[in-house]
C-alpha cells in the first residue's frame, strides 16, 4: 500500500500545527498571496489567449481559402459570371 506522507491522515494536533505554520507564512510574507494567485491564473490566461488566437487564425484561413476558390473559378471560366466580378 502507498505510504506517502500526503496520503496518511493527520491528527487534529498535526493539522492545527500545519494550519498555524501556513498562517505564520502568510502573516510574515503577505506578498505571497497575489503572487500565488497570479501564478495560478497565468496558465489559464495563456490558454484562453491561445484559444481565441486560434479561432481568429482559423477564420482568416477559411476566408483565404474561399478567396482562392473564387479566383480559381474565375480563372477557369473567365467569360462566365462576369457580373459577379468586383
Amino acid at each position: 500500500m502507498l505510504s506517502h506522507h500526503c496520503l496518511t491522515p493527520l491528527t487534529p494536533t498535526e493539522l492545527a500545527e500545519k494550519r498555524q505554520a501556513c498562517y505564520a507564512l502568510v502573516r510574515d510574507y503577505p506578498w505571497l498571496i497575489p503572487v500565488t494567485v497570479a501564478a495560478g491564473a497565468f496558465p489559464a490566461v495563456v490558454a484562453a489567449h491561445g484559444f481565441w488566437k486560434t479561432r481568429q487564425l482559423k477564420k482568416q484561413l477559411q476566408i483565404e481559402r474561399e478567396k482562392t476558390k473564387q479566383l480559381a473559378l474565375r480563372s477557369a471560366h473567365p467569360g462566365k459570371r462576369s457580373h459577379l466580378r468586383p
